[in-house]
């Protein structure tokens, strides 16, 4: 079952100092992993264990570029649950860092800082719980 974060500063989280989980859900798309691997000397080093989503979408052949950057503020649908895409993912030093058979690779940082305003997936927030399974379909909707 998919539930809202509990933030920081709640009865239930003051003994936890949040470091990188600014939002309940991280997604990332197949479109921006592909758009970014077009960009990328070596397409392989794109990988979504570099950018640490919770939820993978694939998206269909006609998404191309970076489409979560055209969709904050929608709110997707998957399974039983919906979540609000509330802004890009900013990124730091750890998308460079070798990851199992992925080698240390920088151009992924300097790439997403120069063709995607900084930011790779998006940060999302639970507006309706539920549970969500593998090979839910997704549906994008207006706020």
């Amino acid at each position: 079952m998919l539930h809202p974060h509990v933030p920081f500063g709640s009865e239930a989280q003051d003994h936890i100092a949040p470091r990188y989980q600014r939002a309940d859900i991280h997604i990332v798309t197949t479109a921006s992993m592909n758009r970014l691997a077009g960009l990328l000397a070596d397409p392989s080093q794109v990988d979504s264990r570099r950018f640490r989503p919770n939820i993978v979408i694939e998206t269909d052949a006609s998404q191309d570029g970076f489409v979560e950057q055209q969709i904050i503020g929608k709110v997707l649908s998957i399974g039983e649950a919906r979540i609000v895409i509330s802004e890009l993912c900013a990124r730091c030093t750890f998308t460079a860092l070798a990851q199992g058979d992925l080698a240390f690779e920088p151009a992924v940082l300097q790439t997403i800082a120069r063709h995607g305003e900084g930011g790779f997936g998006a940060l999302c927030q639970v507006v309706q719980p539920g549970k969500i399974r593998l090979g839910d379909q997704v549906t994008l909707n207006e706020a």
